[in-house]
């Protein structure tokens, strides 16, 4: 389980990439807490991470296979999930090339802002677009 704390709840990451007009998501594989929903990628932090930047280049690596920039910060946004405190924390991401490689994922896919309300997000991702990307 995770190892980063930040309010008094578990970190987890998300890696909110922007082509200019779009957003990069990718829909987790059937089965498990997240079937089938869309996501900002990133994930839960591990022993051997530094820090939060460090915690989503890994996941990035781990689930796509590429290296990422990791920018600012976003923001963040508290949820619970099985009875467990969590902070989802959200950073720029950029990436040089196209993920190919789904360890964890069925497909990606970059998405209008317009179009990300209509999605079925995951839970958190949900409550952090609509409190930091101006989405109703």
């Amino acid at each position: 389980m995770g190892c980063l704390y930040r309010e008094d709840r578990l970190v987890t990451t998300a890696g909110v990439a922007f082509d200019g007009t779009r957003y990069f998501l990718a829909r987790r594989q059937a089965g498990g807490a997240q079937s089938r929903r869309w996501e900002f990628p990133g994930g839960k932090c591990d022993a051997d991470d530094a820090d939060e930047r460090s915690c989503l280049a890994r996941e990035y690596h781990e689930e796509f296979g590429i290296t990422i920039d990791v920018g600012d910060e976003i923001g963040s946004v508290p949820f619970e999930h099985k009875s467990i405190r969590y902070i989802l924390v959200a950073y720029r991401v950029t990436f040089h090339t196209v993920p190919t490689e789904l360890s964890v994922h069925s497909e990606t896919g970059w998405f209008l802002p317009d179009e990300l309300p209509d999605l079925d997000l995951a839970d958190s991702d949900r409550i952090f677009i609509e409190q930091f990307l101006s989405i109703a």
